[in-house]
């Protein structure tokens, strides 16, 4: 055997992503070098690549026993155990590279990373300032610091951080797309989505920058349904997402339980899984057997409540995509629901192996995914009419009643009264992702203020606490006629109750367009704000009318800006107001009593969804 030859034959697979080849070689050489330590550092890397991190730390620690000063042993061991969550395990790795030598960019960039995934954020920044005095150029340090820095909301230093490594690598993509998500979160997707066509362009493997490209135009009143659509098709053909999955017969027997499965990143404290609560403690256990497959890197308190109230919890970070679909075959899963879409931490592609007989997609992304084994989307009449099935790769099944179930926070104060009362004007208010609020978004909201000018705007979220953005925000404002001191901005506070009673500050809500709000609209109602919202012609801008009619403020959805502008004067008369402090009242126990936050209703509509769905496929399907 030629080891050299051979080796780089493997090298060279595993550069290529051929991982079963690279494997198969490895392990071939390894039979003929069992000692080799490179040798099994390389075949670690392909196991971890391949989902299987467990088999990766055995190999590792082999070749760290038979080489204890092999830095890179020590780095690959770090990245192996943070997959697995052991964190402190990962510390110990990191430390002993580093040690062992303290300039190697590798494993000062990689602990960093595993610091900032725990939140360690301080250990974190001295981490990455260690790396950059190593190489005050180093492209990966500076990309990856940009994206904590996007975390920690300082969006200044972020943006600084990001062009500085433009500046060293002018066509490095990953930068790119770092700066990208900068640039939404400050409300500047229309800066953002062509750094991301760029780094598509150069590197279109990179499934998850493409699903980023995705999310960002939803951002935009520009690009139409139909071009959306065609961007969510090349996504599929791309990504090999767009074939016809093979066929998965499934026998059951008459009087089984429908196993239900929920794939998502999002099983935290987190939006989707805030709607998906009162629909898991709801679901009818005699006819219905419930699992959820987590791909949360950081488990939380609302991790742990959720793995309490399901049947089957499968922690599935670490798989791979086959391993994964392997999983969910095993679990004999009926029917399968993506809940996230294109949004961070999906894993669309799992489903392109047709785990499950009938798959679907529900509540985490307001579009099709244009996968074309997902046979279904859940959604509602409101947010998608007749005619949105034009748009979507899947079928469209609507949930009777509204697609979302709110569930009611403990933690919510009272109501307060109605501010304008006391003050004689209105205040507005948007505790929209700043994302949302691009300045076509401020230049309408300039229009209603300026058609009164007593009339104040309140805006809150984490971003504007960063000095650069909120200056940014009242710049627009003064650009389309309003003065800054008719606007006031708040960072979010971080305690739930708290922000749900900066309410009290705000009388009516002025919903982002195109991309309506969804959990700031349903806390706005229970704390008695009614929210206005422009209707558009796509789910993204649909929501709010969905929202708003399951409580009866059907009014409150206009269908253009005259009427927006029109409303909104009403509203600012003395019997406007009168009408405003009369809902604030009454508002929260409207909610209570609405098909918005009835469970139980709404989670026999689902699963009404769900046995349509699998009888269709029992019916369609060959006898046995």
């Amino acid at each position: 055997m030629d080891v050299e030859l051979r080796f780089q034959e493997a090298l060279t697979a595993q550069r290529s992503g051929d991982l079963e080849r690279a494997e198969r070689v490895y392990r071939e050489l390894l039979d003929a070098l069992p000692k080799h330590p490179s040798l099994l550092v390389n075949l670690a890397s392909v196991r971890m690549a391949l989902g299987h991190p467990e088999d990766a730390v055995a190999l590792l620690e082999r070749a760290i026993s038979l080489a204890p000063e092999h830095v890179n042993a020590h780095n690959q061991l770090g990245l192996a155990f943070v997959a697995l969550r052991r964190l402190e395990d990962a510390d110990a790795a990191y430390a002993q590279a580093i040690e062992l030598d303290p300039n190697n960019l590798g494993a000062l960039n990689n602990w960093a990373l595993a610091c900032a995934t725990a939140h360690r954020y301080d250990r974190a920044l001295e981490l990455y300032k260690r790396a950059l005095a190593v190489d005050p150029s180093c492209v990966r340090v500076m990309q990856n610091l940009g994206a904590m820095l996007l975390d920690l909301g300082k969006l200044d230093d972020a943006e600084t951080c990001l062009r500085r490594g433009l500046a060293h690598a002018p066509t490095e993509a990953g930068l790119r797309v770092n700066l990208a998500n900068v640039l939404t979160r400050r409300g500047r997707a229309h800066e953002a989505l062509p750094l991301l066509a760029e780094a598509v362009s150069a590197r279109p493997q990179e499934v998850a920058w493409h699903s980023n490209l995705l999310m960002t135009l939803h951002y935009l009143e520009g690009p139409s349904p139909s071009e959306v659509f065609a961007e969510h098709l090349r996504w599929a053909r791309v990504h090999g997402a767009d074939r016809a999955s093979r066929d998965l017969h499934r026998s059951r027997v008459r009087g089984d339980k429908l196993r239900v499965g929920y794939v998502s990143p999002d099983l935290k404290n987190h939006a989707v899984a805030f709607f998906l609560e009162p629909l898991l403690r709801a679901h009818d256990r005699s006819r219905f057997e419930v699992h959820a497959y987590a791909n949360v890197a950081r488990e939380d308190e609302t991790t742990q409540r959720l793995r309490g109230i399901v049947d089957g919890w499968h922690d599935v970070f670490a798989l791979s995509d086959d391993a994964l679909a392997e999983q969910i075959r095993k679990d004999r899963i009926d029917v399968l629901v993506d809940l996230a879409g294109h949004t961070a931490g999906h894993r669309l592609l799992a489903f392109t192996r047709q785990p499950a007989p009938v798959q679907m997609s529900y509540l985490g992304y307001p579009d099709t995914t244009g996968v074309a084994a997902i046979r279904y989307r859940l959604t509602d009449i409101h947010c998608d009419p007749p005619g949105s099935e034009a748009f979507h790769r899947e079928m469209l099944l609507h949930v009777e009643g509204g697609m979302h179930c709110y569930q009611p926070p403990r933690d919510a104060p009272e109501v307060g009264p109605l501010p304008a009362t006391a003050r004689g004007h209105l205040t507005f208010g948007s505790f929209n992702n700043t994302a949302k609020l691009t300045e076509s978004v401020i230049a309408r909201w300039a229009r209603v203020l300026t058609a009164l000018p007593s009339a104040r705007m309140h805006l809150k979220f984490p971003t504007l606490s960063d000095t650069g953005t909120a200056k940014a925000y009242l710049g627009w404002f003064e650009r389309h006629g309003v003065a800054p001191e008719r606007v006031t901005l708040h960072g979010s506070h971080y305690e739930h109750g708290t922000h749900l009673a900066a309410h009290r500050e705000v009388d009516v809500l002025l919903d982002a367009f195109p991309y309506h709000g969804t959990t700031t609209t349903c806390e706005a109602l229970w704390m008695g704000v009614p929210v206005l919202t422009l209707v558009g012609d796509r789910h993204v801008s649909r929501v709010g009318a969905s929202l708003l009619g399951q409580v009866g403020l059907e009014r409150f959805a206009v269908m253009d800006e005259a009427t927006l502008q029109e409303r909104a004067l009403e509203l600012a008369s003395p019997s406007g107001i009168a009408a405003l402090a009369s809902l604030r009242a009454s508002l929260r126990d409207r909610m209570r009593k609405s098909p918005l936050c009835d469970g139980p209703a709404k989670a026999r509509a689902l699963e009404a969804c769900f046995l349509s769905a699998f009888f269709a496929y029992e019916a369609a399907s060959p006898t046995t």
